[in-house]
């Protein structure tokens, strides 16, 4: 056999639209013919594919193919361009979020299949960096929401909303060091790493159609997240906690230590309304008719009896632009 032979398993795919974009190319790729059946359409370094035009207009071809051990290299190359794109002033909203959505689904798709090196904590941080001046830059954080909403990937794109909306407390609560935002921002994107462990069936089904067995592989998913944060010594013990404590609240009726408002975190107390405002106000399978920010904001106070962080949440509504309490409830212009 010979040895320059590939095989599908030590590949990676990456979009067509994303190599194109690369110049010089961080990584040998490679078109796929057939099973195990490739041939290269570009060599790292090379300023760009083989025979781009044709590759361009070929809309047989999706995507293209990159050795596993060089895929960390496509997301590195990625994340620069994306400086680039977010502080673009004449790039539309539209734009940045769904190349930032892009990043962020490299990023995860690089922790679930090389694990979490020290390159994709680097590579996490870097989007959460990217995504903390996306939200700087915007005075509305709905019609962010609004943006990020349109994606596809429900993980990402419920992680980059928490991330966004976590930002956007910390700000009305005061945080405004770059380094503690840094690791907020972190923590509201990485929060839910362990349910790329929970079989799809589970993961995407209401909670009232569970049964006991169900609801324990679902919260299975806070210490699954937490053993892989832990594997990687310079996550910061922040995000750990954020990790661990997502699901807790101030009331002590959350999982899986039944935690209340003096033992959380502060980022996870920040995290946590983050979660639950979007789980609530972004469609997803579980939430076929979302509810608007406002209505969001009454159900957490009324219905469920305002179970958070006081100071979080009063930097919710604040970020929301909505004032008055309860029923009163009023958006500002």
């Amino acid at each position: 056999m010979p040895e320059n032979k590939i095989f599908a398993e030590n590949l990676i795919p990456i979009s067509k639209n994303e190599v194109i974009r690369f110049s010089p190319l961080p990584a040998d790729f490679y078109i796929k013919l057939g099973e195990d059946n490739f041939i290269l359409a570009g060599r790292r370094g090379d300023t760009a594919l083989q025979d781009l035009h044709s590759l361009k207009k070929d809309s047989s071809i999706f995507e293209l193919f990159v050795h596993r051990e060089e895929y960390k290299n496509c997301v590195g190359a990625t994340l620069q361009i994306a400086e680039i794109v977010i502080t673009h002033k004449e790039i539309s909203d539209l734009k940045k979020v769904n190349f930032l959505f892009s990043c962020s689904e490299q990023v995860f798709k690089e922790i679930s299949e090389l694990g979490f090196p020290h390159e994709s904590l680097s590579h996490a941080q870097h989007a959460t960096r990217s995504l903390i001046t996306l939200v700087a830059a915007r005075d509305d954080l709905n019609s962010l929401l609004s943006l990020l909403a349109e994606q596809d990937d429900e993980l990402v794109k419920h992680s980059m909303s928490v991330s966004a909306v976590s930002v956007a407390i910390a700000w009305q609560m005061g945080m405004t060091i770059q380094a503690t935002l840094e690791k907020l921002a972190l923590g509201g994107l990485l929060h839910d790493i362990g349910m790329k462990e929970i079989p799809p069936e589970i993961a995407f089904k209401s909670r009232h159609l569970m049964n006991a067995s169900d609801v324990k592989t679902y919260e299975s998913h806070v210490g699954r997240g937490v053993d892989i944060l832990s594997k990687m010594p310079s996550v910061p013990t922040e995000v750990i906690a954020v990790a661990m404590e997502h699901h807790e609240n101030a009331l002590g009726q959350g999982y899986p230590r039944h935690l209340r408002d003096v033992k959380m975190n502060p980022f996870s107390k920040v995290v946590a309304l983050a979660d639950c405002f979007c789980e609530l106000s972004l469609k997803s399978p579980t939430n076929p008719v979302p509810r608007t920010a406002v209505d969001t904001v009454k159900l957490i106070e009324l219905a469920m009896g305002q179970p958070f962080s006081k100071p979080a949440f009063q930097g919710l509504k604040q970020a929301l632009g909505i004032t008055g309490k309860a029923k009163g409830f009023r958006k500002t212009a």
